[in-house]
């Protein structure tokens, strides 16, 4: 639920999440739930500031490279593997993307001319997906103005205390994430 319905307090049951001094939600006497002010702030938050950055460094992306971010990601993961190649099964696994989803932007990507795809020479059923000249390129561009980016629109709004704080975190709720991302 997104927002906190005006259901009088005296009405509503408490539930309280394990580990935790907060009640994460209201449940109403019609059954509906509701997120405490705090847990709504932080998870609801959570997702918004998520939609807004997205959108925003998609639609920057995409006016100034035409590439989402999603591509830009293969393309920084092909820049950093061994060779500038990797299957496109492992492309998707690393991103965390569908095998479909994945050949559907490598396809777009190499009618582009910036990388191009092989069948695997140890598994012909496999394909390889190789970051080009062209692609390397462009993947530095794009991917300095999305640093920049991010530092702008999110890094930027934070205390250093606040920065630390989501740091700790994530990194518990989503251990080594930052590690697998800078593979």
């Amino acid at each position: 639920m997104l927002a906190l319905t005006s259901t009088p307090l005296h009405s509503r049951t408490s539930i309280v999440p394990r580990a935790s001094t907060h009640t994460a939600y209201l449940v109403g006497d019609d059954g509906v739930a509701t997120w405490s002010e705090i847990h709504a702030g932080a998870w609801i938050g959570l997702l918004e500031t998520h939609k807004r950055l997205t959108r925003a460094l998609d639609s920057e992306l995409d006016g100034r490279y035409g590439l989402t971010l999603s591509s830009l990601e293969l393309l920084a993961r092909l820049a950093a593997a061994p060779r500038r190649c990797l299957r496109l099964s492992a492309l998707a696994a690393a991103a965390g993307l569908s095998l479909s989803r994945v050949s559907r932007i490598a396809a777009a990507l190499e009618q582009r001319g910036l990388l191009t795809r092989e069948p695997c020479g140890d598994d012909a059923r496999a394909v390889e997906a190789r970051l080009t000249p062209a692609g390397l390129e462009l993947m530095r561009a794009a991917q300095r103005t999305h640093f920049e980016s991010v530092q702008r629109r999110f890094f930027d709004q934070l205390s250093g205390d606040e920065l630390e704080a989501l740091a700790a975190a994530f990194t518990r709720l989503a251990p080594r994430a930052a590690d697998d991302c800078m593979e």
